[in-house]
């Protein structure tokens, strides 16, 4: 399996996830919840990390973190070997907990800082568990409402705050205004994310992409070049057109090459880096329904040898040296 691309740097935000292998459980009751956030102060004193939010779901957890120094490998591999040993111990348990690698995206704070921490807090509305966040203890969102003890918060909620009012009480309060705007809403902003490791505006990818130059080419790191260039829809359709015999409109609509109009839609979003809403405009479907298609081919690659080699054949047919 390819590396995932850590580009650590100081002052560096990122949004973090980590899922239980084969999608299981990770946290199984109230004290593993509880030493998962003993664990998370003890690495923030350690490492001089920033908290800006944070909630933990049954089988994954997110993170929204900030790196004074460039130490977020070191970090992470703190906290999941940590917690990792403590359950496999508590619950006699043996093996991996996590699935695989965390995943940690690049974030622009000056564009994402509020949207992100409003994504994290709703996570257990979204997911059906609650109908309000407040309701959802595993969230730092009762800390930006007030609702935490002064002396032990875990967060550090003041840089998002102060995106509201330089007065706390307004902002706290013009914040859980915007939390509870966003309910209901499809408001994801990682749909945005480009090459699976950067999201924010496009000076700020620009910033992300000089960085990279300085770093030697590696081949086993797939995100570095779908960073570092971006390939039109159409040139995609053609040339899978071209690939499978079939005539644009036979890939652009649902019938019989049901597969492979999957297959051009999964290229479309992992070459062309255009958002899932845009992508379906040329498919007639939602940017959910997008999301439903690389899903399922993700799934099927993963059982399916041929489809692996097909999109590896037509991605070398694609992709400009």
């Amino acid at each position: 399996m390819a590396r995932p691309l850590r580009l650590e740097f100081e002052g560096a935000y990122y949004h973090i996830t980590s899922r239980g292998d084969q999608r299981g459980k990770i946290f199984f009751d109230v004290r593993d919840r509880e030493r998962f956030l003993e664990i998370l102060k003890r690495t923030k004193e350690r490492y001089g990390y920033l908290l800006h939010a944070y909630a933990l779901m049954d089988n994954h957890y997110h993170l929204f973190i900030e790196t004074p120094k460039a130490n977020l490998s070191q970090i992470m591999q703190n906290i999941n070997t940590s917690y990792t040993v403590y359950v496999n111990k508590r619950h006699k348990r043996y093996g991996h907990l996590f699935q695989g690698r965390f995943k940690g995206i690049i974030v622009d704070k000056d564009t994402y800082l509020m949207v992100l921490t409003r994504y994290i807090h709703l996570n257990p509305v979204r997911a059906g568990i609650v109908k309000r966040p407040e309701d959802y203890r595993w969230t730092s969102y009762m800390e930006y409402i007030g609702a935490g003890k002064e002396k032990e918060l875990l967060v550090d909620i003041t840089e998002t705050l102060s995106c509201f009012s330089k007065t706390k009480g307004t902002a706290m309060k013009a914040y859980r205004e915007f939390i509870n705007d966003g309910i209901g809403e499809e408001d994801n902003p990682l749909e945005d994310v480009e090459a699976g490791i950067v999201v924010g505006s496009n000076r700020f990818k620009d910033l992300i992409r000089k960085l990279l130059q300085k770093r030697k080419p590696d081949e086993e790191i797939p995100q570095l070049k779908r960073l570092r260039e971006k390939i039109p829809i159409d040139r995609i359709i053609k040339v899978c057109c071209d690939y499978y015999g079939k005539n644009r409109e036979e890939l652009l609509t649902s019938g019989k090459a049901k597969n492979e109009r999957r297959t051009v839609i999964y290229l479309s979003k992992i070459l062309s880096n255009v958002k899932n809403i845009e992508i379906g405009r040329y498919f007639g479907i939602k940017g959910s329904t997008v999301s439903e298609s690389l899903k399922g081919v993700e799934d099927r690659m993963k059982r399916d040898e041929k489809l692996r080699k097909e999109i590896e054949v037509l991605k070398g047919q694609l992709v400009i040296e």
